[in-house]
């Protein structure tokens, strides 16, 4: 009997570790494409590259969505970005948490297109 509990509490860690991965599983990528389909495309363009028509009438540059200065921000700087808006960006209205989580998972595939 005390075998068994010596088995089940070594791999107690792993348990604990396996159940915080699926509470903090990424969001779902081709919701998210959707949702930068619908929400975010106009501005930065299908590609993640920047609509170049929109920037000219908006006088700014768009970041890359595959650039580092992209890529190496946290989720909840993204998630700010969205919700408070950022230079030019005016915040994203009537977006859910599971939207916006959705398409910073869509953005992070911008970088595995490099």
């Amino acid at each position: 009997m005390k075998r068994v509990f010596f088995f089940s509490s070594s791999f107690l860690p792993l348990g604990v570790f396996l159940l915080l991965i699926g509470l903090a599983a990424p969001g779902d990528a081709t919701a998210g494409k959707t949702v930068f389909t619908n929400r975010c495309q106009m501005c930065h363009g299908a590609d993640g590259q920047g609509n170049p028509a929109m920037a000219k009438i908006l006088k700014v540059e768009f970041p890359k969505m595959d650039s580092e200065y992209i890529q190496k921000k946290k989720d909840e700087e993204i998630k700010e970005i969205v919700t408070k808006g950022k230079g030019k960006m005016p915040p994203v209205q009537g977006i859910s948490d599971s939207d916006i989580e959705n398409v910073i998972t869509y953005l992070r595939t911008f970088d595995d297109k490099k």
